[in-house]
């Protein structure tokens, strides 16, 4: 368009005076020159052919693993990122969706990096891996890789899996040894210090097995489920060489009605101690587990939350306006592009809506990403998601707050794009009308047709920059990432190359992951 207008700009010159020919097509010149000089942006996509990172999370459709049997078939894989040799440079963990494909990349500077995977031992022995954990977990002073996975349903194989760093350059699997090798559908896992003894814990977290359309009393939450169920482990390795299940004892719910999708871990009401977020997607609450001092949690969100996500995912917190207080973001699936709002079939049933509020114990819940702030102390939050502008980005996947332009404010990059989009109206009317012309001969061919008609979902990045205060002004455009459109999943953020600035990591796909 911009070369279109010079040269639209130049023939109208040129006839208007033949006679000043030559200033004329020197400014026209000019003219097309600044016009192609655009405005570089805050982030420049590495080209592989630097970084020498190649990973891709490519996964293709199966007999009875698919969108259409599995919910979570898109969700994609993670990117954890730290030090693992001790060089004050931060290396590359990602995880994929198939077997033996995670990736371990060692930084060498200047944004080149090496595959060091196979020599390290830690590509990763189950079917489907979903996130991944950088921590100390036996205090040594090395990071280990905690790879959590998906197992026992859809012909899937494995158990989430605990690489110990030997400080050579290797890594040793050692999940059972230490106790930590579950084999149920595990979206991610975290290491902190819970009851403040001087080493980790880790809190797992479960997505559930069970249809997500069934609306269960939520007196159920004190149930347990063997795949379903989230779980925290204390760290007794000073006495029993092993981590131990304290889940129950804890106070953590462990029912199939948490579909886990996010969690976040942090002090939220100034007590010293750190509380824990869950963000859950489908009918059940999240869960805000404010910690007793005592080795256990209270799950009190209905007391300090107005509202929640509908569909909640990823989610963060930080402190976004300054003013002292650790604030909370968990992303949603609402489409900022209003064609695909208009085809967005996310909203609930009146009547059921008022069942699951009235009847069933359940709180209230929206479809869009949801922006809490803590009002002090984390006794109140209040919700600003569409006041501060960040409250539909698509299909969101991971949020993550931090100061990417250095200007002591807090910023705001969200991953966005699906695969396939399920929930576009026009595609569920025509898979009805399918169904009733096919009948019950419902066979392979039908799910293939079905999977081949589903709408494309892809999407961007989205960065927001923030003020300050309670604003956030979409830069997705000018920062240079409008222009990425894919299926970008699980993200993270480190100085990759030491030079103060934040630097971003996202893993994608069907695509390649992007630094």
């Amino acid at each position: 368009m911009l070369i279109e207008s010079a040269l639209y700009f130049f023939k109208t010159i040129y006839m208007w005076s033949s006679k000043n020919f030559k200033f004329f097509s020197a400014l026209a010149i000019i003219f097309l020159l600044i016009s192609c000089n655009k405005e570089k942006g805050l982030f420049t996509e590495m080209p592989v052919s630097q970084t020498h990172i190649s990973f891709r999370n490519d996964i293709k459709e199966k007999d009875g693993l698919s969108i259409l049997y599995y919910l979570y078939f898109y969700n994609g894989g993670g990117v954890s990122i730290g030090d693992i040799n001790n060089d004050s440079l931060p290396d590359i963990y990602f995880t994929a969706n198939t077997k033996g494909n995670n990736k371990l990349y060692l930084n060498k500077g200047g944004f080149q990096f090496e595959d060091i995977t196979n020599q390290a031992g830690v590509s990763g022995s189950s079917d489907w891996c979903s996130g991944s954990t950088m921590a100390d977990v036996n205090a040594d002073g090395l990071l280990d890789i905690y790879v959590s996975s998906v197992s026992n349903k859809y012909g899937l194989k494995g158990r989430n899996e605990l690489f110990i760093n030997n400080g050579n350059g290797t890594f040793s699997e050692k999940a059972n040894q230490y106790g930590l090798d579950i084999s149920c559908f595990t979206t991610q896992s975290v290491f902190f210090d819970y009851d403040r003894d001087g080493d980790l814990d880790c809190y797992i977290l479960n997505q559930s097995h069970k249809p997500h359309s069934n609306i269960i009393d939520t007196s159920n939450r004190h149930k347990y489920d063997t795949l379903s169920g989230d779980r925290l482990y204390r760290n007794d390795l000073k006495n029993t060489g092993k981590f131990t299940d304290v889940s129950a004892s804890a106070g953590i719910y462990q029912s199939a009605l948490g579909y886990g999708l996010g969690i976040a871990v942090a002090d939220l009401n100034n007590d010293g101690w750190d509380d824990i977020y869950i963000g859950n997607d489908f009918h059940e609450n999240d869960y805000y587990y404010i910690n007793q001092q005592d080795g256990s949690f209270k799950e009190e969100g209905v007391k300090h939350f107005r509202h929640y996500s509908r569909f909640s995912m990823g989610n963060d917190i930080a402190d976004y306006n300054n003013d002292g207080q650790l604030d909370l973001i968990t992303v949603d699936m609402l489409p900022s592009d209003e064609k695909i709002l208009k085809t967005y079939g996310s909203d609930e049933n009146p009547d059921i809506y008022k069942v699951k509020l009235e009847m069933n114990g359940f709180q209230k819940q929206y479809s869009r990403n949801m922006l809490q702030q803590n009002n002090g102390n984390g006794i109140s939050f209040s919700e600003t998601g569409l006041q501060s502008g960040v409250s539909a980005t698509d299909w969101s996947w991971s949020p993550l707050l931090a100061d990417f332009d250095n200007d002591g404010n807090k910023d705001l990059v969200i991953t966005s794009g699906i695969v396939k989009r399920p929930v576009d109206m026009d595609y569920v009317n025509y898979i009805s009308d399918m169904q009733r012309r096919k009948g019950l001969d419902l066979t392979d061919q039908f799910d293939q047709e079905a999977i081949d008609n589903m709408p494309d979902g892809s999407s961007h990045p989205y960065l927001f920059m923030g003020n300050g205060q309670s604003d956030f002004k979409d830069q997705s455009k000018l920062w240079g990432l409008e222009t990425k459109k894919g299926y970008f999943t699980g993200s993270a953020y480190a100085d990759l190359d030491n030079d103060g600035n934040l630097d971003l990591v996202i893993n994608a796909l069907n695509g390649p992951a992007m630094i």
